[in-house]
């Protein structure tokens, strides 16, 4: 038997990158249409479960057409249960009586929730309790997977799911939501907690491969392995910038840094480094150059100047007395001290364009 395992699709997401105001439209679109996308593969691969470990919407306030669109991607899927735990975000937006509920979305309660396939059981609960472990029944004999939305911790309390509690319980996979990114942790030797993560990534705080699990379960054992699916990645890049010594080799660095970025990524590049106190990073010709060539391209210029005041010190010209000066101030932090020189020695070379 094949399961899918998805959590914190977030549809109806505000989003967190700063896009314009018409890619933010297309985000919002392509959240939905990687969920139709991920549906049809689970169809394709002939999976008989689909879990949503919380988290499908990003609020409990969800426009009517989204929850009509999502009703109508798992309607067309009759071979599928959609087994549907309801997270921190939305709690029941779905079931408000807005839309008709089809008969293969199943949804998990409060308290355990047991969905029985024969030789595989999955078990869920929308609330957190410190005692709810004790509480569970799973037939040891079977292949039992497991469904929460939290964070993994020691112990279990009302926020939080114990590692520990769930060890020894005969629990094979522990499909979990929350997180946003895919990882897993062994409980046992027996079992493994796996965060599917998000399918799509929305910011740059979700940086790196998006997907999905996929379980293969026949009985005797039971395999699982994430399948990355997102139309998009986040990618920041950092460029150090520190062995620059003209504008043309920052150039030359950040365009072998994006030479294997694929166009259809979601791009921050991040400038780092110590560089000489002449060097005057260009980023909005870098802007220019590269936007066009991604979905989105941002730069942030986190890099810093490279003084060594003993170079200064006997440096009669206007440029040293001026770095001397603002080298001296006790009241300026470094930060502060970097801006003025490279705002000063930008005046002094005629170029405060590029301040």
């Amino acid at each position: 038997m094949r399961i899918v395992h998805t959590s914190d699709i977030h549809l109806g997401s505000a989003l967190t990158a700063r896009l314009s105001a018409a890619k933010i439209r297309e985000r919002r679109a392509e959240l939905l249409h990687t969920f139709e996308r991920c549906v049809d593969e689970a169809v394709y691969l002939g999976a008989k479960i689909f879990i949503i470990a919380g988290d499908l919407f990003d609020t409990e306030r969800v426009t009517r057409s989204i929850k009509e669109a999502v009703v109508s991607v798992i309607s067309r899927a009759p071979s599928i249960d959609f087994l549907y735990l309801p997270g921190n975000h939305e709690r029941l937006a779905l079931f408000d009586g807005s839309v008709d509920i089809p008969e293969n979305l199943k949804l998990f309660s409060e308290d355990w929730t047991y969905f029985d396939y024969g030789y595989v059981t999955v078990a869920g609960r929308s609330e957190l309790s410190a005692d709810m472990f004790s509480t569970l029944s799973l037939d040891r004999d079977k292949k039992n997977i497991v469904v929460l939305h939290g964070s993994l911790a020691d112990r279990t309390s009302s926020e939080s799911i114990g590692i520990r509690d769930a060890a020894d319980l005969g629990i094979d996979y522990l499909a979990l939501g929350h997180y946003h990114s895919y990882s897993k942790t062994d409980i046992d030797t027996r079992g493994a907690a796996v965060y599917s993560g998000t399918l799509e990534g929305r910011g740059f705080d979700e940086t790196g491969k998006c997907g999905f699990a996929l379980i293969d379960t026949d009985g005797v054992s039971l395999n699982y392995r994430f399948t990355p699916f997102a139309k998009r990645e986040h990618r920041i890049i950092e460029v150090d910038i520190s062995e620059a010594e003209e504008r043309r080799d920052t150039d030359g660095l950040v365009a072998a840094a994006l030479a294997t970025v694929p166009a259809s990524d979601i791009v921050r590049i991040v400038l780092t480094g110590r560089h000489a106190p002449e060097l005057f990073a260009d980023t909005e010709s870098i802007l220019y150059r590269y936007s066009d060539k991604y979905y989105h391209l941002e730069i942030k210029d986190e890099s810093r100047i490279r003084i060594d005041p003993e170079e200064y010190r006997y440096d009669k010209s206007l440029k040293g007395e001026f770095i001397r000066l603002v080298l001296s101030r006790e009241d300026l932090s470094d930060g502060q001290k970097d801006r003025i020189i490279m705002t000063g020695l930008g005046a002094l070379m005629g170029d405060l364009g590029n301040i």
